[in-house]
């Protein structure tokens, strides 16, 4: 009964809003067809209208307002349409009045229509006519006067009953969609509520079934049946072990994608020490054997300090995270992070991962030569500062020429360490300005001759010849004005330093149609094979114990290949050809594109 009643109640309510709804449309709708069809005939009025207008301005002069009357009314029988002239309220001709009975009618001057026409060039307006005894649209627009016709206002009447007729039309045809919707309605109600009892036990039913734990069990979801939703949340609960392990799966899959995905190494390890699974990086770092799985760590990569790493990870239960460094064979440095961490069934196991720390170690190991060989290039000539110094205040010489000889080694020893310094400050300036630097078109001529000139006095007093080899253009790169007369100084101070007396001195440029290459040899001692790519490298010197006289600091080179490089260009050293007797540098530097 109760069944019935809650079956009775969805019966009511969805007739009652089914009435409202309908209802609602029908009101709205009719409305709105309604306006629409005004609308729609004002609109097709005024096009009728100004058809009219233009035929009245084109047609040839009227000769009195009796031949307009005459032309109105067969416009206005072939147009179906009712058409007046009127001139200051009267009405001068009219196709649905006989010209004798127009002085009877009334002054138009009053009409809306007439008023907004004068006013605005346009008016309409919508009344009861007593003239035709019908419901009227009136449209007019004002009139200038032409044709021999006074100024006045040319009118369009249409009969409103025609809108009248279609939207009663309309709401016929609604009236019987509403009455066979709601018949419709009815038998569709009625049909489910007759089945809903034994959807209601159907359901009940199997839900018992799958309440029991059969997940095998599913539920028939009726499309827009009342028990859609709950028939859905119970089809969930049936399927959730199997989104449960699809979820798990997925997981997996992610996480094996990411530990693959690693650049470092990784390395599980089970309970007993022994190697679960490990990446590819840690592969290719090495080169692990197939049978890796199950192996220890010192039976796979051969390093007892792993091993004495996860001993200490897996007998010290406290111990956080630990850490362990080594080399390998190919001079590779690899830091080894271990991590203890539980599974499911909280049984404690370590995870391993490998970090290769060469370039971190070549770069410890790069500024701690670099402050080895400054502390090599300043103490040298500091000591020897220090030494003359304390002798001059201490024991002051009684010669003139000696004290003179020790403040000239003084001056020497400080210029060097300036040198070493404007060097060193050279060198940083060189590589912070590789990042910013923006390259211009240079004549490499320009550069060279300048950079020739500054040192032709030096290389006279010795008498060393400087002979130039260069092509006849003025050989435009790409590269910066104050670097690149920077590299030529320093290579051509190196040329007359180590070139002997009465020596000659060789510079050459070479166009190879992409690139322009830059020579310069002398007739010294030269470099060895084994020393041609290190002479390059910052204080590096082939006698590192010997302080020049000359106050070198070790840095020219490196200058020289740092300024090179942010022009994208290449340095090198090629003293080794047939015709070579001393050291030949060269680099290459880019042509405009």
């Amino acid at each position: 009964m109760r069944l019935r009643s809650f079956q009775m109640r969805i019966l009511l309510w969805t007739w009652a809003l089914l009435l409202v709804a309908l209802g609602v449309i029908f009101f709205y709708s009719t409305d709105i067809v309604g306006e629409e069809l005004v609308a729609d005939t004002e609109a097709r009025s005024w096009r009728v209208l100004d058809s009219i207008q233009w035929l009245v301005d084109d047609h040839s002069p009227f000769a009195g307002e009796q031949e307009l009357d005459t032309w109105l009314e067969g416009l206005g029988l072939k147009l179906g349409q009712r058409i007046s002239y009127i001139s200051e309220g009267r009405v001068l001709a009219d196709s649905a009045v006989a010209y004798s009975s127009l002085s009877s009618l009334d002054d138009h001057s009053g009409r809306p229509e007439i008023l907004d026409a004068l006013a605005k060039g346009r008016g309409v307006n919508q009344r009861y006519s007593a003239t035709l005894k019908t419901e009227m649209i009136y449209v007019a627009c004002r009139m200038e006067g032409v044709n021999r016709l006074p100024a006045g206002v040319l009118r369009l009447a249409v009969p409103f009953s025609r809108v009248s007729g279609r939207l009663d039309a309309l709401r016929q045809n609604f009236i019987w969609v509403f009455l066979v919707t709601l018949a419709f309605a009815a038998i569709v109600s009625a049909l489910m509520s007759r089945n809903m009892s034994q959807s209601i036990r159907a359901f009940s039913d199997l839900a018992s079934t799958i309440g029991e734990g059969n997940y095998t069990q599913r539920l028939r979801v009726l499309p827009g049946g009342e028990f859609k939703p709950l028939a859905e949340s119970v089809n969930t609960m049936a399927k959730k072990i199997e989104r449960t392990v699809q979820t798990m799966e997925d997981q997996k899959g992610q996480l094996q994608a990411i530990f693959e995905g690693m650049h470092e190494g990784v390395m599980t390890l089970d309970s007993n020490g022994r190697i679960e699974s490990f990446n590819s990086a840690l592969d290719d770092m090495f080169n692990l054997p197939e049978s890796t799985v199950g192996l220890s760590p010192i039976e796979a990569v051969r390093r007892f300090e792993l091993q004495e790493l996860v001993d200490r990870l897996r007998k010290d239960p406290d111990l956080g995270n630990d850490t362990t460094q080594f080399d390998l064979m190919d001079s590779r440095t690899v830091e080894v992070s271990g991590v203890p961490f539980f599974d499911q069934k909280g049984v404690r196991k370590v995870i391993l991962v490998f970090h290769d720390i060469t370039s971190m170690k070549r770069s410890e190991k790069g500024l701690k030569d670099f402050v080895a060989n400054v502390s090599h290039q300043l103490r040298t000539p500091l000591t020897s500062i220090k030494g003359y110094s304390e002798t001059l205040l201490d024991n002051p010489p009684v010669k003139a020429e000696d004290a003179q000889f020790f403040l000239e080694t003084i001056l020497k020893n400080a210029d060097h360490m300036d040198k070493v310094i404007s060097s060193m400050l050279a060198l940083a300036k060189s590589e912070q300005l590789g990042k910013e630097l923006d390259l211009v078109v240079v004549s490499g001529r320009e550069i060279l001759v300048r950079a020739v000139n500054d040192v032709i006095p030096w290389a006279a007093a010795r008498q060393i010849n400087l002979q130039t080899r260069t092509p006849d253009d003025d050989m435009p790169i790409m590269a910066e004005p104050d670097g690149l007369l920077h590299v030529f100084h320093n290579l051509l101070n190196n040329a007359v330093k180590y070139s002997p007396d009465s020596g000659t001195i060789t510079v050459s440029a070479e166009d190879d149609g992409e690139s322009i290459v830059f020579c310069i040899e002398d007739q010294g001692t030269g470099i060895s094979r084994e020393y041609s790519t290190k002479v390059f490298e910052r204080f590096y010197r082939v006698d590192e114990n010997t302080i020049e006289g000359s106050g070198s600091a070790g840095l020219g080179l490196a200058i020289c290949r740092r300024i090179v490089k942010n022009f994208d260009g290449e340095i090198w050293h090629d003293g080794y050809g047939e015709d070579t007797r001393g050291a030949r540098f060269c680099f290459r530097l880019n042509k405009p594109a």
